[in-house]
């Protein structure tokens, strides 16, 4: 009887130090190293010897991994658009940036297959799809106010990347917002872009928790950001073999794995001229109403501290640094590199 009590506390004991970190993966977005530390199990090898298990949650919108982590479902945006951030903090959704991801504004675009469409300034009053919020739905935005047009102009329709996608080639719409290896498959498909993200903004991919998992995990937010540059070395030594496992992580072939990393600026953090983009992000999405309020998504009053690399002035990483063992983790990882401003 002692002998099976014995067996019932350990599995009890068991169960409770048990736990497991849920990770975004977004399948449509290009975020090589989120990619590698998958499919190289990377990431599941630095916490598996600690008892921890991590669970990958395909979430593609920005918005809606926002609302993941504010609810409870996940603990880390592994790739999250700047523009969902700023659009979360309209709604009292908090989020800390811990590392950057990418810069991958030359893969997304205002797209159409109608022939009579010549430029932006002929969507008037054309049906337009697109996610709807974040940095698909700014695009638009954007798009046709550099041409003095407002949605109010054209029929908006929201739909996912992959049912934009579907509903263009279809012809249930005129044009649409497109992103990545979709953006390829339609310009494959006979697709044209009628203008780029790159002509308009910066398209910048972050990973992001919010303020209570920076608080209760530090050791793991420094942890997740150490194998994240494992994983930029390991690109940066094996390029091909990156490069394999995202052509068969998108089911795309090797040559547009190729065009999307040379199109793409893989970065692990975010420099002055992206941290303007990101205020002046806040002002244009004010403006058109996106957001409620004006928003400071780099506030230290939420715990977010900026930590300057020395080797390079103008290249900062935004760390969620809410307290000194979270601080104490980056300068282990990093020791004589991040300095605390």
């Amino acid at each position: 009887m002692r002998f099976l009590f014995f067996i019932l506390s350990l599995f009890a004991t068991f169960t409770i130090l048990a736990t497991e970190i849920n990770v975004t993966y977004p399948r449509e977005a290009f975020h090589l190293q989120l990619i590698v530390m998958r499919k190289k199990g990377l990431l599941q090898k630095e916490f598996a010897k600690d008892g921890i298990k991590i669970k990958f949650h395909d979430i593609t919108s920005g918005l809606k991994q926002a609302k993941a982590v504010a609810a409870g479902k996940v603990d880390i945006c592994g790739s999250i658009n700047t523009s969902s951030l700023i659009i979360a903090a309209g709604q009292d959704i908090k989020l800390n940036i811990i590392r950057a991801v990418c810069n991958s504004t030359d893969t997304w675009g205002l797209m159409t297959t109608n022939s009579n469409i010549k430029s932006v300034k002929d969507l008037k009053g054309k049906t337009i799809a697109s996610v709807k919020g974040g940095y698909f739905h700014q695009l638009l935005l954007a798009a046709l106010a550099k041409n003095n047009m407002t949605i109010k102009d054209v029929n908006y329709i929201p739909m996912s990347n992959a049912e934009t996608y579907d509903a263009m080639l279809a012809g249930k719409v005129d044009a649409g917002v497109l992103g990545t290896n979709k953006m390829l498959d339609a310009k494959k498909r006979g697709g044209r872009v009628l203008i780029k993200a790159s002509d308009l903004m910066r398209a910048n991919l972050v990973v992001a928790v919010i303020e209570a998992f920076a608080k209760n995990h530090p050791d793991w937010v420094g942890r997740y950001v150490k194998v994240q540059n494992e994983a930029m070395e390991f690109i940066k030594n094996h390029k091909r073999e990156a490069l394999q496992l995202a052509a068969k992580d998108l089911d795309i072939s090797y040559q547009d794995a190729e065009w999307l990393y040379n199109n793409t600026k893989l970065i692990n953090t975010l420099n002055k001229d992206e941290i303007n983009s990101l205020k002046d992000d806040i002002d244009f999405l004010f403006y058109q109403k996106l957001i409620p309020k004006k928003v400071d998504i780099l506030s230290q009053g939420a715990a977010v501290d900026i930590l300057f690399e020395d080797f390079v002035r103008d290249q900062i990483s935004i760390c969620a640094v809410s307290s000194p063992s979270i601080l104490d983790a980056f300068h282990n990882l990093r020791p004589g590199v991040l300095r605390h401003k």
